[in-house]
């Protein structure tokens, strides 16, 4: 059996001086108004399962105002073990304990999986090719401890190129990272070929069972031409980089492309093509860390409910939500279904006192 969330505690962090539910079950609603603090209690989740924040929110960011720590915990259970996870966000840093003990980010990578579903990912395609490449680096970096790893290195001497270039430093300074820089990046490059390779299959096939047939490719193309490794690119390139003075080629300038029936999405998907596309997306994700970790992971939906057509949502129902402990933001529960209704626990989320949140089960 998959581990699953059975207890959350938030102290101080982001609008919650404090909250705790308990007896958490295979499907929670947190239902209320906007702006109440819904989305914070699924950010604080996917924290402690995926490890970030889709809203790529800073330390500082998720500790109250007007309060020096904040704390995030849940107890998780798979039946036979019960484990007390905690993260702790404290003079702008963040620390993991697992059990009591501290545990760096890498070493929880993959414990308690998690895929999120959020308004913003319906720009998975029109949005730019960053979007999609992050996308593909969260779900890689939680089922591969050495994709984590790379992608780590891969930002750091990125960031240390790029800050030579723009001091202008001189170009023998610029090449001692180059060698380096070339290797990492061709490393991550491959990771993510070798992940979309994978989850593609997944992606196309419920891509055609949303859309009723509909044909979906996906495709992977480096920022350089393959025929020479990346070094060499870099090496013809150096001019360029100099005169705008930043790196030019390398895995933050690849491309993801989706096509329907041949067509690039991104420039010729209609509106429910690309929410299909996000939807056979998420199902997919589910199905491969399923298959790689051999565990469902905790699915997260933050108010897309609104952003779905009725068929659509019937869909997502119908394949993400059984046997998997989802997490549902709304301000609306008649997307619902009473079948759906009867199987969730609902909590409400208030606004009206905004030092705290209280809430009650319906």
């Amino acid at each position: 059996m998959s581990l699953r969330i059975q207890d959350l505690t938030l102290a101080n962090f982001r609008s919650y001086p404090s909250f705790t539910v308990g007896d958490l079950g295979e499907l929670t609603i947190f239902h209320g108004p906007n702006a109440a603090g819904k989305t914070n209690v699924v950010e604080a989740i996917q924290l402690l399962t995926a490890l970030t924040s889709f809203r790529k929110a800073s330390a500082a960011e998720l500790v109250m105002r007007g309060a020096t720590q904040a704390r995030a915990a849940a107890t998780i259970t798979d039946g036979n073990r019960l484990l007390d996870l905690a993260l702790t966000f404290d003079d702008g840093k963040r620390a993991y304990r697992l059990n009591g003990k501290p545990r760096s980010v890498k070493s929880l990578k993959g414990l308690v999986p998690s895929i999120i579903f959020s308004p913003e990912d319906l720009s998975l395609i029109k949005g730019s090719d960053s979007f999609r490449r992050q996308e593909l680096d969260q779900l890689g970096t939680q089922v591969n401890a050495n994709y984590y790893q790379i992608t780590r290195d891969f930002e750091k001497v990125l960031r240390q190129r790029n800050r030579l270039l723009k001091d202008e430093a001189a170009p023998t300074l610029v090449d001692s990272l180059t060698e380096v820089f070339a290797k990492v990046g061709a490393q991550l490059t491959a990771y993510r070929k070798a992940m979309l390779t994978r989850i593609t299959p997944h992606i196309m096939a419920a891509y055609a069972d949303i859309s009723g047939g509909e044909r979906l490719t996906v495709e992977y193309h480096a920022s350089w031409d393959e025929s020479q490794d990346l070094a060499e690119a870099l090496q013809g390139n150096r001019e360029q980089e100099r005169a705008r003075r930043t790196t030019l080629l390398g895995p933050h300038r690849d491309h993801i492309v989706f096509q329907v029936n041949g067509m690039n999405a991104g420039s010729f998907a209609s509106q429910g093509q690309q929410r299909s596309i996000v939807l056979a997306v998420k199902m997919a994700e589910v199905q491969l860390i399923e298959e790689m970790l051999d565990q469902k992971p905790i699915l997260l939906l933050d108010d897309v409910m609104s952003e779905l057509d009725a068929a659509r949502r019937a869909a997502m129902v119908e394949k993400l939500l059984p046997e998997t402990q989802t997490f549902i933001t709304t301000a609306n529960l008649d997307y619902f279904n009473e079948e759906i209704i009867e199987k969730a626990r609902i909590i409400r989320i208030e606004r009206s006192d905004p030092h705290s949140h209280p809430y009650q089960n319906q």
